[in-house]
């Protein structure tokens, strides 16, 4: 079954309760959601539309971009292999939305394999997608990144909120935990409320931004806002490095 790869590089995970691990990031093509709330524009290369959604439209909307087709799981070792590395680093699996492809014969075998490799195999994904762990076993020793989508996103409740999805990652999997994004003008905080309220777990928030100036503004409100709320507060490391660029 053919899998579209987006872009896969090596680097360190720079967000959330794993960060500054070094890690292998793969992201497939696909998501669920379009979320066009977070008003990110980019044009297409194939179409020249202007498309709106989030930080990684190339990997939503998949008629307007190209990408490697993979249809077999050696390919994918292949290019973790020629970075000759001495040691293990984590596998970021992320999307779109790479839970759209939890059943597919060759993504299942990537992720198994890599287990038997004993690899730490992680997913960042919006919750969305209730995963069938008991047909599905090895996802049980996996990470589930979860950033569930709140109404800034502009998607529809029923569509981004699966609590049965997100109770049912927490129960299953080997660790898990909330990643939500916070602003000055966007907290959200009665909806993160009602999140852990249906479906608990641990939560890290970190600044809304698109590159290093937006980053410093919002850091503090949300370093304060993490300390009144009891939450974990997470820095994004690529954007107060690199600022905006891609790919690392």
């Amino acid at each position: 079954m053919l899998l579209k790869l987006v872009e896969w590089f090596y680097s360190i995970q720079g967000e959330g309760k794993y960060a500054g691990s070094s890690a292998i990031f793969f992201r497939f093509a696909g998501c669920n959601l379009r979320c066009r709330g977070f008003n990110v524009k980019q044009i297409s290369p194939k179409t020249n539309e202007a498309l709106v959604g989030c930080d990684t439209i190339r990997a939503v909307y998949t008629s307007h971009f190209e990408y490697e087709n993979i249809d077999i799981a050696s390919q994918l070792f292949k290019k973790i292999d020629s970075l000759k590395l001495n040691h293990k680093p984590i596998i970021v699996i992320t999307g779109g939305e790479p839970l759209l492809h939890y059943k597919n014969s060759v993504f299942y075998e990537f992720v198994s394999r890599l287990l038997e490799l004993e690899y730490e195999v992680h997913f960042e994904t919006n919750g969305s997608i209730e995963v069938d762990f008991i047909n599905f076993p090895n996802y049980k020793k996996c990470i589930f990144c979860i950033s569930p989508k709140l109404s800034n996103s502009l998607e529809k409740n029923e569509k981004r909120l699966n609590y049965n999805a997100l109770n049912t990652i927490k129960n299953s999997s080997k660790d898990s935990f909330y990643k939500f994004v916070i602003s000055k003008e966007i907290t959200l905080k009665d909806e993160i409320l009602d999140i852990i309220k249906n479906a608990p777990n641990s939560v890290f928030c970190m600044p809304m931004s698109k590159n290093k100036k937006e980053l410093e503004e919002n850091a503090k409100y949300t370093f304060n806002f993490c300390l009144e709320n009891g939450y974990n507060y997470s820095d994004r490391i690529h954007i107060r490095i690199f600022d905006d660029k891609d790919g690392i």
